[in-house]
């Protein structure tokens, strides 16, 4: 018997409550174990961070390594990036989105469940800060070239876009757990900036 599907509901989420000071924030989209926003954090203490993931799983590790080294400037929520964006994070209030290696759902009938869209990237758009900046990273080149398609479907939104290939573009020295183990594979890693317009 097939489960019924919940839709998750969230309320409006105030940084400067969440946080207790009017800091700028930025967020992981699917954050895993939050290797890498744990280390942006420690170098970035003037700076808020709020890590989501569907799964607690993975994600509570990061939250018990931010509770470990007692950082007051980072969060932990599970929650689905979409219905959360829409309905708890207020326009203009996030500096820059990380979305780090999603799940590419390479078979062509899965990938209605891609998290990189044209509906998540207006979604950004809305509430990224002016000049605020999306940061994204895969190892899989055929969604790279779909997140491209996609980018460029809304470009209009964009006042630049920088790509590379086996460089990261924000922060070099900090990477996920997926970056370093793909790279120590051999694997191409594909980067993208978006600029908001």
């Amino acid at each position: 018997m097939a489960r019924a599907f919940i839709e998750e509901k969230y309320g409006s989420i105030v940084f400067e409550e969440l946080f207790g000071n009017s800091h700028a924030v930025e967020m992981e989209i699917g954050c895993g174990k939050g290797k890498f926003l744990v280390a942006r954090s420690i170098e970035n203490p003037g700076t808020n961070f709020l890590g989501i993931d569907r799964v607690s799983k993975f994600m509570n590790i990061g939250k018990t390594r931010a509770q470990k080294r007692a950082l007051p400037n980072i969060r932990f929520l599970r929650a689905e990036a979409r219905a959360f964006l829409n309905e708890a994070i207020a326009p203009e209030s996030v500096s820059i989105f990380h979305i780090y290696f999603p799940d590419p759902w390479p078979k062509r009938r899965h990938q209605v469940r891609r998290v990189f869209t044209a509906e998540l990237l207006r979604l950004l758009h809305v509430r990224l800060a002016p000049g605020g900046l999306v940061e994204i990273a895969t190892d899989d080149k055929d969604y790279f070239a779909a997140m491209k398609k996609t980018i460029a479907a809304t470009a209009e939104l964009w006042e630049n876009v920088r790509e590379t290939m086996n460089e990261r573009i924000l922060d070099g020295m900090n990477k996920t757990n997926y970056e370093l183990k793909w790279a120590a594979q051999g694997r191409s890693l594909f980067y993208a900036e978006l600029k908001k317009r």
